[in-house]
């Protein structure tokens, strides 16, 4: 994989998709499309290791791109302040109640059924999100092979890709909106979530139950 080193004097995008050489982003393509190309150009081979792992980033960088602020603290983290201004722009674009509490809005956020492919294209390409009040619908939608996810890599920067996952393979829960599913440390959303191996279950992007 070869990223791109940022110039002096030429600011590069901050999208992820800017950051790789021998590739050309279109900021107006969606998430999937765009992703199709870039791992066209990478040579990563869908359903191998290397296209989950990568998918995960790009999808991890984009949602923090499009809905947390870039902080200007020196170690590179949000502020608890910037944390929240970055859950409750997702609850806005879900249309769900907005909280002045972080741990508030995650339990809202999850019990909305949303896919985090769709959050990501209503910032690139002004795509309304779709909330789902049919569960099985909704699994049968993102449980797919090629949307697996790597949970390593969700949990990194921050935690706010795998805050939004959710389990999809087990019995719904009664708690959740539209849609119930037993929670589970690894969960499926738009993608199927890859726990390295150490359990024997695979999840996916966790769906959050806040808009489709």
């Amino acid at each position: 994989m070869s990223v791109k080193e940022e110039s002096p004097g030429f600011p590069m995008s901050k999208s992820h998709f800017a950051k790789f050489d021998n590739f050309t982003p279109k900021d107006d393509a969606t998430f999937d499309d765009e992703f199709a190309r870039l791992a066209s150009s990478q040579n990563w081979v869908p359903g191998s290791q290397v296209y989950t792992q990568e998918r995960t980033i790009a999808m991890r960088e984009e949602l923090q791109l499009h809905y947390f602020s870039q902080t200007k603290q020196p170690d590179g983290k949000l502020t608890e302040e910037e944390q929240l201004e970055g859950y409750q722009n997702l609850c806005r674009e879900v249309r769900i109640p907005v909280s002045d509490s972080i741990a508030e809005c995650k339990k809202n956020l999850k019990n909305t059924l949303v896919n985090i492919v769709d959050l990501i294209d209503a910032r690139r390409v002004q795509k309304d999100v779709k909330v789902w009040d049919d569960f099985e619908a909704f699994r049968a939608y993102t449980l797919q092979d090629e949307h697996r996810i790597n949970m390593q890599e969700a949990k990194e920067d921050g935690g706010y890709l795998a805050s939004l996952l959710q389990r999809l393979n087990g019995p719904r829960s009664r708690n959740r909106k539209g849609g119930k599913g037993h929670r589970s440390k690894s969960e499926r959303g738009s993608g199927r979530i890859e726990k390295r191996r150490s359990a024997s279950k695979q999840t996916r992007e966790r769906p959050v139950k806040t808009e489709g």
